[in-house]
């Protein structure tokens, strides 16, 4: 597997042969998972900064936002933090302030009264939809170049990768 920036790696990895040995599986799985977590935070310092510049919105508002657009209805609060592979009082703190906003409501859930169901108001569609105009183009230029076979294929193996990562449990 080869890296994007193979000579930066090298020159301050020098020493990585000592621990990975070249050609080998545990190689390939270590570069694989730095390069994730390096296109991880890439990806969301670049698009955080662009959502932010253009619409005032930092990521736990508009993903928030994104997750309940796209629900078929009310979701529960817990739910909403595992769809989104967030932590639940971090979750609380963006909702408190989405809610103050008039951007979304909470109920207590009929079903479970320790539970509150979120919904996204049309104001909080209507923002959704202005970070969905800049999400979209930005997200477009930067993955222009990679054929739909391609992204298709990083798609199905990140979906892989988190089943087992979720079916992993906590460590």
């Amino acid at each position: 597997m080869s890296e994007p920036d193979e000579g930066e790696f090298a020159g301050w990895a020098a020493r990585f042969g000592e621990f990975y040995p070249r050609g080998s599986r545990t190689e390939l799985e270590f570069r694989f998972s730095r390069l994730l977590i390096l296109a991880a935070r890439r990806w969301s310092t670049y698009i955080d900064e662009v959502i932010r510049q253009r619409t005032g919105q930092p990521r736990s508002r508009w993903q928030t936002l994104a997750a309940l657009a796209f629900s078929d209805g009310p979701i529960a609060t817990i739910a909403l933090a595992d769809r989104m592979a967030v932590q639940w009082p971090s979750l609380i703190r963006t909702l408190n302030d989405l809610e103050a906003e008039g951007l979304v409501e909470r109920r207590i859930n009929p079903t479970d009264k320790r539970s509150r169901l979120v919904t996204i108001t049309a104001k909080g569609l209507a923002l959704f939809r202005e970070v969905k105009a800049v999400l979209d183009p930005t997200r477009a230029a930067l993955l222009e170049g990679f054929p739909g076979h391609e992204l298709a294929a990083a798609e199905r193996l990140l979906d892989r990768f988190f089943a087992v990562m979720a079916n992993a449990g906590e460590p």
